[in-house]
């Protein structure tokens, strides 16, 4: 299906709701799972729908307000508590103060209160309207109409495909420590969440099944060995052993800990209850990972993590060829890892340290200081507060480089070989390959962007605001 279907609204709707979640993210469902697999319940009573529903709206109370206050006592925004005379709350990370009664605090208590002012909601929008955005850039197949659908007539075997790695990449050479040191690689993996996933179930949408079961059928589909499928069906496990992380906040530390959504295979009295549409989640989250050079295991060996950082490596690379691509393709003048010894071999002295992309745009004067950075991708508290604080060093560097190129801008011009001396102007701007956490402070004083909406950045002619430029953004430009 595409967005051009005739349910295309839904499906935007839906998309939205699960890109600003994300697959980093979990659910007040699988936390209420979680938490009775760790804590199984000790009565013979079983709860109706509604005692369902009930548990579950507590358990995303519990994880709204538990996130929005670990995130205010990291200082990453404010907090706001209303209680209303009937004892019902809300507690926001609200920023606007002309509505709260009394004098705003100053001196030490001010600074005692001070915070970053992440806007967590724009980060989110932002999230999903360039997943939506880039989404519509895909070139789908032509839009088939509903009746045009086949009938469902139950399971269609499909032959299995081993995950693609290419001999004597970083990848491959993690697969291979994969199997010595957990005794599975990528494709045991890869074959026993497909194999799971694809498992007939009951008229409730869920199936049980034992280890062994699940690892014959794998071992049947895949062909290979039992023995690392066997293994991969245990590590992919979620169990009383494991479900508990004895943190105080789990739900707000997400990427340190077993989730369901990592361990989707939940065991039950020494069964295996099977989730489609979790186990086939696990799978995109899995695939995901993997794209961005990491695998979702506090507990990875360090010599596959080693091999994996190598591969982000490559990807960081990668982004930088890209960009410099996206000024080739604009026709713009440019130089690509401009290093401090060559800059001030052309006229500019005291460049601390080198600029990723150099671009001179003689339409506008304008001379684009690009920094391109590929960073993981993480909506965790204690994610986000790590790329602020990354980015912020980015940022400080960015700016003096900035400074040196405006201060001597028309050298800076002739390098890039840009015609006819004008007088330019120097911007700053971090291109990353996902939505930046870091452009959504209250005071981000660069711009923001992402390599797919580079090009539409450079084509404007009005300068980039500081922070995020691109969908979700009022009047930002967007690449088509």
């Amino acid at each position: 299906m595409n967005l051009a279907l005739p349910w295309g609204a839904n499906w935007e709707q839906e998309a939205g709701r699960r890109q600003r979640e994300a697959a980093t993210a979990t659910t007040a469902l699988q936390l209420l799972l979680q938490h009775a697999i760790a804590h199984p319940p000790g009565g013979d009573q079983a709860p109706d729908t509604l005692a369902v529903a009930d548990l579950v709206a507590l358990a995303e109370l519990v994880r709204r307000c538990g996130t929005t206050a670990v995130g205010a006592a990291r200082r990453l925004h404010d907090l706001h508590l209303t209680i209303h005379p009937t004892g019902i709350f809300t507690l926001t990370a609200d920023e606007d103060l002309d509505d709260q009664e009394g004098r705003a605090p100053a001196g030490s208590d001010a600074q005692a209160l001070a915070h970053l002012g992440f806007d967590a909601d724009a980060y989110g929008r932002a999230r999903h309207a360039d997943f939506l955005a880039r989404a519509r850039g895909d070139h789908p197949a032509p839009p088939a109409t509903p009746d045009a659908l086949p009938a469902a007539r139950g399971r269609t075997p499909l032959p299995y495909t081993a995950p693609p790695l290419t001999p004597g990449s970083p990848l491959h050479r993690a697969d291979q420590l994969l199997q010595q040191h957990w005794g599975f690689g990528l494709a045991a993996l890869h074959a026993v969440l497909a194999t799971a996933a694809g498992w007939p179930t009951g008229p409730d949408g869920t199936a049980g099944v034992t280890p062994t079961e699940l690892t014959a059928e794998a071992a049947a589909w895949s062909q290979l060995p039992t023995a690392e499928l066997a293994a991969a069906v245990d590590r992919l496990r979620l169990h009383p052993g494991n479900a508990d992380t004895g943190r105080p906040h789990p739900y707000t530390e997400v990427e340190r800990s077993p989730r369901t959504l990592t361990h989707p295979l939940i065991d039950h009295d020494g069964r295996l209850l099977l989730l489609p549409w979790l186990l086939t989640t696990a799978a995109d989250l899995y695939g995901s990972y993997l794209d961005d050079g990491r695998l979702p295991h506090p507990d990875l060996p360090a010599p596959v993590r080693d091999t994996l950082r190598r591969h982000r490596q490559l990807l960081d690379q990668r982004i930088e060829t890209d960009v410099e691509a996206v000024a080739r393709a604009a026709g713009l003048p440019h130089r690509a890892r401009l290093l401090e010894k060559t800059a001030a071999q052309h006229g500019i002295p005291h460049l601390p340290g080198e600029i990723d992309l150099l671009i001179a745009d003689p339409a506008t004067a304008r001379l684009w200081v690009i920094e391109a950075k590929n960073p993981e991708e993480g909506v965790a508290v204690h994610h986000v507060l790590q790329h602020v604080q990354r980015f912020g060093r980015y940022r400080d560097k960015l700016l003096a480089k900035t400074a040196v190129i405006r201060d001597h801008a028309a050298a800076a011009a002739h390098l890039c070989g840009a015609p006819d001396p004008l007088t330019w102007r120097a911007l700053p701007l971090i291109v990353t390959r996902a939505v930046e956490p870091a452009a959504f402070l209250t005071d981000p004083q660069v711009a923001f962007t992402t390599a797919d909406h580079l090009a539409a950045t450079l084509a404007t002619t009005s300068d980039p605001l500081p922070g995020w430029n691109g969908p979700g953004r009022q009047a930002a430009p967007v690449s088509r």
